[in-house]
């Protein structure tokens, strides 16, 4: 999942900075970032997460953030806990999220007035905040409100979601394919998880959501079948067909072969 064309996002996301001054970022659908323009954190929240009850607060914020949006499959629009207004919205494919795109850390011309918060901020970093607070950019909300219609006809166009689904609406058929063509080789979760470069739980996620099963049941199920095949159609000897399928101990393939099929590889050949 790392074939993310992450040139082209940014320059779709520079192209929207460009028209509205607003600070954007795209994540994966596991909330991790992809890229942003025009930096990962204002001035201004940089310094406020230097305080570890403030990161804490802004941290507890983007989650709740994900999570509602997660509920609901639709934007979720709030401000922060130091009243920044800020947006998330679901990148959707087969009304599934697959990534998404965030707008934040702005101030609104009714937000605009430091006194309105700084109670609410460290008092030792209150000086740093209130000047960093006057460089965030102010903006009406009816353009925060047109801005935010285009970031949900942005999350809607497909060529959005081939930049981040490109890998995530194939990687059932990349699994399946790859399996087929080494059947007779190691398949280990080990060998996938180097192959596809994702991790352990990754991997076991991935075949939960797409196969409703664990990698070792896909894989047995996938040799059983294909020597259900070569049975049908071949007059191989079965314990050439058991080496073909990945599973040269003949005993364990005719074991498991009828605990599946309720009869062994020779009784399925002549039925």
């Amino acid at each position: 999942m790392e074939n993310y064309n992450l040139q082209k996002m940014q320059d779709l996301l520079k192209h929207f900075y460009n028209l509205t001054s607003i600070k954007i970022c795209i994540y994966d659908n596991a909330e991790n970032e992809l890229c942003f323009y025009p930096e990962k954190l204002s001035p201004f929240c940089s310094l406020l997460r230097t305080d570890p009850e403030m990161n804490e607060r802004c941290k507890n914020c983007d989650q709740r953030a994900f999570t509602e949006c997660k509920k609901t499959n639709k934007q979720y629009v709030y401000t922060c806990h130091v009243g920044l207004l800020e947006c998330v919205s679901p990148i959707l494919y087969n009304n599934k999220i697959i990534g998404y795109i965030v707008i934040g850390q702005i101030k609104t011309t009714n937000q605009s007035n430091f006194s309105h918060i700084e109670n609410h901020l460290p008092l030792n970093l209150r000086k740093k905040l209130a000047k960093c607070f006057k460089d965030l950019p102010t903006i009406e909300m009816n353009k925060i409100n047109s801005a935010i219609k285009i970031l949900d006809a942005c999350t809607g166009y497909e060529y959005l979601k081939n930049l981040v689904s490109s890998n995530e609406n194939r990687i059932d058929i990349l699994l399946d394919e790859y399996i087929n063509q080494h059947l007779t080789e190691d398949l280990s979760i080990t060998s996938l998880c180097t192959h596809f470069h994702f991790s352990h739980s990754e991997i076991y996620s991935i075949f939960k959501e797409y196969f409703l099963s664990t990698p070792a049941e896909y894989i047995k199920m996938r040799r059983l079948k294909t020597a259900c095949s070569l049975l049908k159609q071949t007059d191989l000897p079965v314990n050439k067909i058991a080496q073909k399928c990945g599973i040269p101990d003949y005993n364990y393939f005719s074991k498991i072969f009828k605990s599946v099929f309720g009869m062994s590889p020779r009784e399925f050949r002549k039925s």
